[in-house]
């Protein structure tokens, strides 16, 4: 019998000590360490799974099929565990609200990471079309689809020009309204292929950032960094300026890589909203397990907040990623 219980009681101390260190990560500063950058997007799925492994632990425990020296460690580590995790969550705001309707006046943004190919460009140009998009970010994308994208929103009614095309490799498309575009001009951010920056002279109009970060393990970890890095240093400089920036994009990080809500001097805008909680990856899953790792982030100067809204209504498209809208109503 002294086997099983040193084995419960290490697995629980072992589970704790992982729930403690995801919980803690953000708050002490080492959210972006190896192995804890990839796992706190995923805060949501594993409270979950915690949660449900405590229900089953004390199903086994009430039917005696667990001896209470080995069941009573596990139960307590695993509701210790989900106590760390879920609230967080459930705090952040986990009910997506509707995308606010038109008006007067609102930049509304599109971002969705298509994974490639997919899905088509016309399904692409439909919700376009349907959510009256004046910016629609695709963070991975062949620009040789280029064309392809064009003819979909000419078919779909949505008039929409491409604006960043520094580099035959780049695979962030960035699309805005003629009234829009005629305005910015493009370059590339520290990786050419996935970063871009939109410059503007004309006041009134945000700076505009555009990214698809890799995932943060391994070799890719420090490209990870100097994308979320970049973003934060564009939006300090923005805030300090008084300028308004606006980034959006597939960071591959959840509010929680970011150390809080904010990002330099950008606030996601999910979490103005209370629906941080809401995950984008993958569409697999409920809303609720999925990670919240495609973002809209803004300097206070972009404007209000007025919906950010992640899309369900795609899931089915063949894509990992759901689409996210957000509608910004400019200050004054």
């Amino acid at each position: 019998m002294r086997r099983p219980v040193t084995w419960a009681w290490t697995c629980s101390a072992v589970l704790v000590a992982c729930a403690a260190v995801l919980f803690a990560a953000p708050l002490a500063g080492f959210e972006r360490w190896p192995v804890i950058a990839a796992a706190l997007p995923a805060r949501a799925a594993l409270g979950v799974l915690f949660a449900v492994a405590l229900v089953v632990v004390a199903v086994l425990l009430a039917r005696r099929t667990w001896r209470p020296r080995v069941g009573v460690p596990v139960a307590v580590a695993l509701a210790v565990a989900s106590a760390l995790l879920l609230p967080v969550v459930l705090a952040r705001g986990v009910v997506d609200e509707p995308v606010a309707a038109p008006a007067p006046g609102q930049l509304r943004v599109l971002e969705w990471n298509t994974n490639t190919d997919l899905t088509s460009p016309d399904v692409v140009a439909r919700l376009a079309a349907a959510q009256r998009a004046d910016v629609v970010i695709l963070p991975e994308v062949a620009l040789r689809s280029g064309s392809a994208y064009r003819r979909a929103f000419t078919a779909a009614g949505v008039s929409l020009m491409r604006v960043n095309r520094h580099s035959s490799t780049t695979q962030v498309a960035v699309w805005m309204a003629p009234r829009l575009a005629r305005h910015y001009s493009s370059v590339p951010g520290p990786d050419p292929v996935k970063t871009v920056e939109l410059t503007t002279t004309t006041p009134g109009l945000p700076t505009l950032l555009a990214l698809h970060a890799p995932w943060p393990v391994g070799e890719r970890l420090a490209g990870w960094d100097e994308d979320v890095d970049w973003v934060a240093s564009q939006c300090a400089a923005g805030a300090a300026a008084g300028r308004p920036v606006l980034v959006a994009g597939d960071f591959n990080a959840s509010t929680d890589d970011f150390g809080g809500p904010s990002l330099g001097g950008c606030t996601d805008a999910a979490t103005l909203r209370h629906s941080a909680g809401v995950g984008t990856w993958s569409t697999h899953v409920p809303t609720l397990l999925a990670m919240p790792i495609d973002h809209v982030l803004l300097t206070p100067s972009a404007g209000a907040v007025t919906s950010f809204t992640v899309l369900t209504s795609e899931d089915g498209s063949g894509t990992r990623h759901r689409p996210t809208m957000a509608v910004i109503t400019p200050g004054p």
